[in-house]
């Protein structure tokens, strides 16, 4: 599961019902799909005390979620975080990969095993388009060059290693800055899919009427798996400007709204093709 958490801060009673929101969300995925995420990949969290609260101060508590977190240089003071359940995936090691020549969040990455296979996760919440796309696509780019750099390199060691890049990427599947990562992107799928279907929502993100697909899994060729969108009533609400449905996001500009977030949670589920004797 990948969600972007919309300015998860610390701010005791507006706190407490957002967290509340983002629990009763991922408690809703175990019904729907028979389990709760084995990983949950997370960006606009504060840091890592409010990470922890979400995972130990509420229901989640009983699952055992690890966290990894880092404080970035962002100026905002969001972050991304990974939670794993270590029944699931056995951690290595992980690294945080940051860009020299500006501030923004650092690239999370985990490896570890699940069974006898070796996972490399990468955990992304990329430059937005503040400012306009033209002016903002170099800063993607750079972050793209930075993470396919250690993409690349573990597929030269190993040709069969399993990736899963995982993210806000600020951008579409067809955008430049994604395409150059040379992995499978299971959310261009899954647009194309909600674009030719009946569904009011049609992306993880509305903005002015339109739907976009800024979250995405993207993944090597020995990952085979399909990615899908995840709401609930509770997530969701009239647009009475553009009409049909939009996502209740917790603030409009300073306003405090009280959803759980301006985006949708995206889930990926995978079968791992073994290569080994």
């Amino acid at each position: 599961m990948f969600w972007n958490l919309e300015n998860f801060y610390l701010d005791s009673r507006r706190f407490a019902i957002k967290r509340d929101l983002i629990v009763k969300t991922v408690m809703a995925v175990k019904d729907r799909e028979g389990d709760f995420p084995a990983l949950i990949g997370l960006c606009e969290t504060e840091s890592y005390i409010a990470t922890r609260m979400l995972v130990n101060n509420t229901p989640l508590q009983r699952l055992g979620y690890k966290i990894i977190h880092r404080d970035s240089p962002d100026k905002r003071g969001i972050d991304v975080a990974l939670l794993y359940r270590d029944e699931f995936f056995n951690l290595l090691n992980t690294r945080f990969l940051r860009v020299p020549s500006f501030r923004t969040r650092d690239i999370l990455y985990a490896r570890g095993t699940v069974g006898a296979d070796t996972l490399h996760i990468f955990v992304n919440h990329w430059p937005s388009k503040l400012g306009g796309e033209k002016s903002s696509s170099s800063k993607r780019m750079e972050v793209a060059s930075l993470l396919k750099g250690v993409t690349d390199s573990i597929r030269s060691a190993n040709p069969s290693a399993l990736i899963i890049a995982m993210g806000d990427f600020n951008d579409a599947p067809s955008s430049e800055a994604v395409k150059s990562l040379g992995l499978n992107n299971l959310s261009g799928k899954l647009k194309d899919s909600l674009n030719s279907s009946d569904s009011e929502v049609k992306g993880s993100h509305k903005f002015r009427g339109k739907w976009e697909m800024l979250d995405q899994f993207l993944v090597s060729d020995f990952v085979k798996g399909s990615a899908s969108l995840f709401y609930m009533p509770h997530l969701l609400t009239e647009d009475k400007k553009y009409y049909g449905v939009k996502i209740r996001r917790t603030f409009i500009g300073p306003r405090f709204v009280g959803g759980a977030s301006d985006h949708l949670p995206i889930l990926l589920r995978i079968k791992i093709v073994n290569l080994s004797p």
